[in-house]
C-alpha cells in the first residue's frame, strides 16, 4: 500500500465533521445582542478544494463573508465598552490673543466695538450707497415724484456712522412709526434725533442704503446684496478670537414677512417667518462665523446638514474641538468623518437616521432606564426616559452617569446629557442677548435689514461678550447699545455709565439734642425724659 493510500471509515467521517463544526463555531462567536450583524449558520460546511486558477485569499475572504454577511466592522454595535477614540488634545488659548488683552484692558465700550465692525466697513458702505445713489437718479426721469431723490448729497463716514447710531436709538426707545423720532409733540416726539440728522436726510439715506455692486451680473447668487457685509464681518469675528473647547451649530431667524423665495416658516417660533441663519458660535455666547441659508435649488451653496457643518468648521478642524448639534444636522457619517478630522461630535438625533443600532431605537422604557450601543470606531448611541425618550449620539462620551442639582435635589444623568446641556446653549444665549432693545423694524428690502441685524446685534453681542470678559465688568445690553450709540453720533462721555450701587443697610441713630428729650417726656412724663421711660418700662414700676 503506498504511504499516502489511507482508509477512513464512516463513524471517522463524522467525528471530522464535528469537529470541523465546533471549531466554526467558536471561531465565528458573537455577542448574540448585536442585531446587525448576521449570526454563522449552524449548517455542515462543504469541502472546499481550491483549483489551480483561484486566488486562495480572496477565496478565503469569500468563505467568511458567507458566514458572516457584508456587514463593514464600523456597523457592528456591541454594549458599551469606553473604547472612544482619543482626538488630539486642545492645545488653542480662548479669548483675545495675550498682546491684545493687555492692550484692551482699559478701553471703552466702543473700542470693543471697533473690532468687529471697524470704519473700513462703514466707509465700504458708503461708498456702495453712493453709488447706488448715483445710478438710480440717473436712470429715472424727470419727475415730481422723485423731486426729493434729485436732492441728493453724497453721504460720508461721519454722516453714516451717525445713521447708524440713530437706528440704535430706536431700538432703545421704542415708538409706533419712524416720523415720530423726530416729532415735536411734548408727548411723544424724542429731542435727540432732531439734534443729529434731519427726518428727510436719514429717510433718504434709509432708502439709498445699499451694501453690493453690480446688482444686474450677479442675479445667479441670492445673497449678493449682502455678501460683501457676511464676508468682512466674519473675517473680523474669527480675526481676534478664539473659540473654546466646546463648540455649538445651531439656526436661527432674523423676523422677516416680505415677498422672498428663501423666506423660511416654523409655526413654532415666536417670529414665524424669517430668514434662516447658521451660527457657529462658542459658550459665552460668541459668534464666530454665520451662513444664511438661500433656499435648496441655490447653486452657490449645497446647504444639506453634512455641508452646512462643514462649511462653518473650516479653519477648525485638526485641533481638537467638540462639537455640539442637535437632530437636524447630527447623522452617523458626520461623526465618522469629524473622527477623521480630530473632532468630537456630540448631540442629539433622529430615529430614522441611516445606520443606527435598531435595538436602541425601537427599544422600550420607563423613566431613568437607558440602552446604549458602540460600535467598533467608538460611536455611542443612547436612548434616555427622563419626561420622553431622549436619543443622542456621541464620539467622546460612552453610558457613564454624573451627578447634577436641580431644585435642591440630586439627579442622575447621563454625562452626555450634561455636557449637551452646557454647551448647546450658546446661540440661544447670543439671540436672548440681541434680543434686548433690538433696532430692527420692519421694512421692505430684506437684505437692509439683514444688514441691521449682522451690524447692530450680532456684532454688538460679540462686542458685549469681549468687554466683560477682558475688563471683568459687567453691563447690560441696554447701557452698551447706548454707549456705542452716543459714540457713533459723536456724544463723547469720558466715563462708562455708571451700575446701580449696592443697597446700603439702613440703621438707627441716636441724635443728641433738646428735641429728641422733649420728645422722651412727652411720652413719659418725666422731665429727665429717658429716666422717666425706664421708669415706666421698668417691671418694679409704681404704676405697674
Amino acid at each position: 500500500m503506498d504511504e499516502f493510500d489511507f482508509e477512513l471509515t464512516q463513524e471517522d467521517l463524522t467525528q471530522l465533521e464535528n469537529i470541523e463544526i465546533n471549531f466554526l463555531n467558536h471561531s465565528f462567536q458573537i455577542d448574540t445582542d448585536d442585531e446587525d450583524v448576521l449570526q454563522p449558520t449552524k449548517r455542515r460546511c462543504r469541502r472546499i478544494v481550491l483549483s489551480e486558477s483561484e486566488d486562495s485569499d480572496s477565496e478565503i475572504i469569500r468563505i467568511i463573508a458567507d458566514n458572516i454577511g457584508n456587514t463593514s466592522p464600523s456597523d457592528i454595535w456591541s454594549k458599551p465598552k469606553g473604547n472612544q477614540r482619543k482626538v488630539i488634545p486642545f492645545t488653542e488659548h480662548p479669548g483675545l490673543s495675550t498682546n491684545l488683552c493687555l492692550s484692551m484692558r482699559n478701553k471703552s465700550p466702543a473700542d470693543f466695538f471697533i473690532l468687529m465692525v471697524p470704519d473700513s466697513i462703514f466707509q465700504e458702505i458708503v461708498e456702495l450707497t453712493n453709488q447706488f445713489a448715483t445710478h438710480k437718479i440717473t436712470s429715472f426721469k424727470e419727475s415730481s415724484r422723485f423731486a426729493r431723490l434729485r436732492k441728493w448729497v453724497p453721504t460720508d463716514l461721519a454722516e453714516i456712522k451717525k445713521f447708524f447710531g440713530l437706528i440704535l436709538i430706536m431700538g432703545i426707545t421704542k415708538l409706533p412709526r419712524l416720523a415720530e423720532y423726530w416729532s415735536t409733540n411734548v408727548i411723544v416726539g424724542h429731542p435727540f434725533p432732531r439734534t443729529i440728522m434731519s427726518r428727510n436726510r436719514f429717510e433718504l439715506i434709509l432708502q439709498m442704503l445699499h451694501f453690493s455692486q453690480n446688482d444686474e451680473t450677479n442675479k445667479d447668487d441670492r445673497l449678493h446684496r449682502i455678501r460683501y457685509l457676511l464676508q468682512a464681518l466674519n473675517e473680523r469675528f474669527q480675526m481676534h478670537y478664539t473659540p473654546g473647547q466646546d463648540l455649538c451649530i445651531d439656526e436661527s431667524v432674523v423676523p422677516f414677512r416680505g415677498r422672498i423665495v428663501f423666506r423660511q416658516y416654523n409655526k413654532q417660533k415666536r417670529h414665524k417667518y424669517g430668514i434662516k441663519e447658521f451660527k457657529l458660535c462658542c459658550v459665552p455666547g460668541y459668534t464666530y462665523k454665520i451662513s444664511i441659508y438661500a433656499g435648496k435649488n441655490n447653486e452657490i451653496t449645497n446647504t444639506t446638514p453634512y455641508n452646512v457643518v462643514m462649511d462653518l468648521l473650516s479653519g477648525l478642524l485638526n485641533k481638537g474641538y467638540t462639537l455640539y448639534t442637535d437632530n437636524w444636522y447630527t447623522s452617523i457619517a458626520l461623526a465618522r468623518a469629524l473622527l477623521k478630522n480630530e473632532t468630537h461630535l456630540v448631540g442629539t438625533i433622529r430615529k430614522n437616521r441611516r445606520h443606527l443600532p435598531k435595538k436602541v431605537v425601537s427599544a422600550k422604557l420607563k423613566k431613568g432606564e437607558y440602552i446604549a450601543r458602540e460600535s467598533r470606531d467608538g460611536i455611542t448611541v443612547m436612548k434616555w426616559r427622563d419626561k420622553r425618550d431622549v436619543l443622542v449620539l456621541s464620539t467622546k462620551h460612552s453610558d457613564r452617569f454624573g451627578m447634577i442639582k436641580k431644585r435642591q435635589n440630586t439627579v442622575m444623568k447621563p454625562q452626555i446629557i450634561i455636557d449637551y446641556n452646557k454647551a448647546k446653549g450658546a446661540v440661544d444665549l447670543s439671540d436672548q442677548m440681541a434680543a434686548y432693545s433690538s433696532p430692527l423694524r420692519k421694512t421692505v428690502k430684506w437684505y437692509k435689514k439683514l444688514a441691521v441685524d449682522l451690524l447692530l446685534n450680532t456684532a454688538m453681542v460679540n462686542a458685549l461678550t469681549l468687554y466683560k470678559s477682558v475688563t471683568k465688568k459687567n453691563m447690560q445690553m441696554v447701557d452698551f447699545r447706548r454707549f456705542i450709540m452716543m459714540n457713533l453720533c459723536g456724544v463723547h462721555e469720558d466715563t462708562v455709565p455708571d451700575q446701580r450701587p449696592k443697597r446700603i443697610k439702613h440703621c438707627l441713630e441716636k441724635k443728641d439734642g433738646s428735641g429728641c428729650k422733649k420728645h422722651l417726656t412727652r411720652l413719659t412724663g418725666d422731665p429727665h425724659g429717658l429716666n422717666g421711660l425706664v421708669r415706666v418700662g421698668s417691671p418694679v414700676s409704681p404704676a405697674a
